[in-house]
């Protein structure tokens, strides 16, 4: 049962189809969306696990790899199934994985798209991004990033649909019946149950593992001007993010987990 069929009267039978299921969870991993504490999560409470990650250091090309590893990545591990895999996959390194897997189910998170924008500008300018040194050149400050990075406008719609432009009427829609389950970063506490509870991983903790280092050279703080211009250029993104809440705020109104 896909993401767009769960709501409150339907949470028990989204639920069992769910908990009734052995095979590969596939969660693409959204840039700046808590994703590190879900990896703890599943490394620990969904395994085997695995993490389809580049290596930084070759020269060849961050998506080519990910297209090749998401083709190739052992699905087994010891003569177990692959129970879980995570990483950074735009929808073709999905496609690839499901083309494998074909009755995997798939998960992601998303993010209110202004703040998400806001922290991966931040993540970028510090030594845990592999080319902090060479962003901060290219967008000396948030303004710049804002005009020219493509990690600004509809990052998420892209990661999940490969394209950053089209109709919020027909995007969303297809997102919501493509995914298994959307988590939301706002209420993580919430997501982490739901996931819990469709990975079977018991009382599995939220750990938040990783947040961005303040540095001097990602202190600068966002005008209101900004974050108008921000959100003005993630209309998917946040058309995208409303819906998911709606669905979220409607299954914590009713009580589902008390």
């Amino acid at each position: 049962m896909k993401f767009h069929r769960l709501r409150p009267d339907t949470w028990n039978a989204y639920a069992k189809a769910h908990e009734n299921f052995n095979g590969l969870w596939i969660f693409q991993h959204v840039p700046k969306t808590a994703g590190s504490s879900i990896t703890v999560a599943l490394s620990s409470h969904a395994a085997p696990y695995t993490n389809i990650s580049p290596n930084r250091t070759t020269p060849t090309s961050i998506r080519k790899q990910y297209r090749e590893l998401s083709a190739t990545t052992p699905l087994e591990r010891d003569g177990k199934p692959m129970r879980s895999v995570s990483g950074h996959l735009w929808k073709a390194d999905v496609d690839a994985l499901l083309g494998r897997d074909p009755d995997a189910r798939l998960f992601t998170f998303v993010r209110d798209p202004v703040q998400r924008v806001i922290s991966d500008y931040r993540y970028s300018r510090t030594p845990a991004h592999a080319q902090w040194q060479e962003q901060i050149k290219a967008y000396p400050n948030l303004d710049s990033y804002i005009e020219d990075s493509p990690a600004v406008r509809n990052k998420t719609v892209f990661f999940l649909t490969g394209e950053r432009d089209g109709d919020a009427a027909e995007v969303v829609p297809w997102i919501m019946a493509r995914f298994d389950y959307i988590g939301l970063l706002e209420d993580m506490e919430m997501s982490h149950t739901i996931l819990n509870r469709l990975l079977r991983m018991g009382e599995a903790q939220v750990e938040h593992r990783r947040s961005t280092e303040a540095l001097p050279q990602n202190a600068e703080t966002p005008t209101p001007a900004q974050l108008a211009r921000i959100r003005k250029m993630n209309g998917l993104d946040l058309a995208l993010f409303r819906r998911v809440k709606v669905a979220h705020v409607k299954l914590r109104e009713a009580n589902i987990f008390l």
